[in-house]
């Protein structure tokens, strides 16, 4: 449009004179032929708009044909089966029903694999066509209450585990355990007791990355079962403690310097000092390492420790062929065991792999 409006200024021009013909003419084709810098810039943004339109209309694509494929083989595995889907149960005579997503909300347990959709076909039914359950319906009842009510909790009003007396109790732990949901229905994770939140990333409830040192507990979640064993495998650390504080009122301070094993009724395993500590006191254990992979576990409150499977030290009278530290059992914990919390002390990445209560 301007090249054409200034033409047409010049044919007025050289109409009424001449004279000025040879310097209109050189002046356009200057005009004509010189660089558009903003002209570029918006051609190149145009291409580029182009081109990414193009690759992400092309992600959709295989977005759509992924999708397609997994809902195919999701089909050829589980057949016509979804989450929203209502099971039909009749446990030990008694009928009830219960969406598919609540029997399998605890990932990797039995009962989420046994109704996931692809055993649908094999599990024992009535005569009616129920999903027939082996299990007291008084203590199945109260598991799937609890599954219902996980679903929808809040922080104002937290979801407690089902409670019995002590002989429905110990029958309950065996039917949670048989069908792997122990840990769906007793729950625990890693809170911060001393240390910088800035500086604590929490990947997941067990596992956690701290850049700075930092000591934590593993909580129990809406239920007052005792931990007695629990295993944690490290990632990469600059240091680390793994024991047991005795009782709510241990308190971690001393910035950078004190852990689990440095302050009153605690003890621990120190990994980067190869020691065994207790109270402050510390026991030499020779070889003891923080590499990557490294798994420690605690048996019995503390009595047993071990480092990639093997015993390194002991409060028990009998040890494994004398390899192992012994030590003291703890003067604070003569039969206090309830009262004892599992508590890891570091600077780096660790997670907890198992964790197994008292009965």
């Amino acid at each position: 449009l301007f090249t054409t409006q200034y033409i047409c200024c010049a044919r007025i021009l050289t109409e009424h004179n001449p004279v000025v013909v040879p310097y209109i003419t050189k002046r356009l084709h200057q005009d004509m032929t010189k660089e558009d810098p903003v002209g570029d810039a918006l051609a190149s943004l145009s291409k580029l708009l182009q081109d990414r339109e193009e690759e992400l209309e092309a992600r959709e694509e295989k977005l759509l044909s992924e999708q397609k494929n997994f809902e195919r083989e999701r089909f050829a595995v589980y057949g016509d089966t979804h989450p929203s889907d209502v099971l039909h149960l009749n446990v030990g005579g008694t009928r009830t029903a219960v969406l598919r997503r609540t029997l399998t909300s605890v990932s990797g347990s039995m009962l989420a694999s046994r109704f996931s959709g692809r055993w649908d076909d094999s599990i024992e039914k009535d005569k009616d066509g129920n999903f027939f359950i082996d299990q007291p319906f008084s203590l199945f009842e109260p598991m799937l209450d609890y599954l219902r009510n996980r679903s929808n909790g809040t922080e104002l009003y937290s979801i407690q585990s089902p409670s019995f007396d002590c002989e429905q109790l110990t029958h309950f732990y065996r039917m949670a355990e048989y069908y792997g949901m122990t840990h769906g229905i007793f729950p625990t994770h890693l809170t911060l007791d001393f240390g910088s939140r800035e500086a604590v990333e929490m990947i997941s409830p067990w596992k956690v990355n701290a850049k700075e040192w930092a000591t934590f507990e593993v909580s129990l979640s809406g239920h007052a079962r005792s931990i007695k064993s629990y295993e944690v495998s490290l990632g990469s650390v600059q240091r680390i403690q793994i024991g047991w504080k005795y009782g709510s009122e241990v308190k971690f301070s001393g910035g950078n310097s004190l852990g689990v094993g440095d302050v009153a009724t605690t003890s621990a395993i120190d990994l980067s000092r190869s020691c065994y500590l207790i109270d402050g006191t510390s026991t030499s254990i020779h070889g003891l390492e923080h590499k990557e992979g490294t798994t420690v576990r605690s048996e019995d409150y503390g009595k047993n420790w071990y480092v990639d499977g093997k015993l390194v030290a002991t409060a028990s009278e009998t040890r494994e062929g004398g390899v192992a530290q012994s030590f003291e059992p703890t003067h604070w914990n003569p039969n206090g065991w309830q009262y004892m919390q599992p508590v890891i002390s570091v600077k780096g990445e660790f997670e907890i792999t198992s964790v197994e209560f008292k009965d």
